[in-house]
């Protein structure tokens, strides 16, 4: 996580066009947190309660989540007609869903990731955008910078109640959604040379 963190805070975050497109791949992936949530609940067996109740209040949590990237890109003039949707941002969710398939406890790495890399960069980056930005156009970042330190640790209190092989599996998809964030944010910096 540590070179994908040091190359989230080398983009050139005051060019809002790399901004603008940020947010439009963050509104294209975070459209899916909550069908993704629904879904591993459908697929968790009668024998996780605690996974199948956590990810129905994790649902309430994200609802919306994807309005407010795309409500900030039009505090910044912008239009997501403008930014489609990457293949990297695509890969990046798309197979959550053959994951939860065979095993509904590999969303957490998934989960995982997204939500240590938040708090680990996004406090710090939301002071940054407001030296560029009004704050209307940063809520996004805001919410997420002050919610996700709970996610973190209520993922990582259903991590610890999983078998090894749900570990391996969860692992392996963290791993994975680290890698493919990377990619987006790559492709961002080289849509907006």
């Amino acid at each position: 996580m540590n070179q994908l963190v040091e190359n989230f805070r080398k983009q050139e975050w005051s060019n809002q066009k790399i901004y603008s497109q940020w947010l439009a791949q963050s509104y294209y992936y975070t459209s899916y947190s909550t069908r993704m949530l629904a879904f591993a609940a459908g697929w968790t067996s009668s024998s996780e309660q605690s996974y199948y109740r956590r990810s129905l209040v994790h649902i309430s949590e994200e609802q919306g989540h994807d309005l407010i990237a795309l409500n900030d890109l039009k505090q910044l003039g912008e239009s997501i007609e403008k930014y489609p949707e990457f293949g990297s941002t695509r890969a990046l969710w798309e197979g959550q869903f053959y994951k939860i398939q065979k095993d509904p406890s590999s969303l957490l790495g998934y989960i995982l990731a997204l939500e240590a890399f938040a708090v680990r960069t996004l406090k710090e980056f939301n002071h940054e955008l407001l030296k560029n930005y009004p704050e209307t156009a940063t809520r996004f970042v805001k919410v997420h910078a002050d919610d996700d330190p709970d996610h973190v640790e209520q993922a990582l209190e259903q991590i610890e109640k999983c078998t090894p092989e749900q570990k391996k599996n969860i692992m392996f998809n963290f791993e994975q959604t680290l890698t493919m964030y990377e990619f987006m944010l790559t492709e961002i910096k080289n849509q907006a040379q």
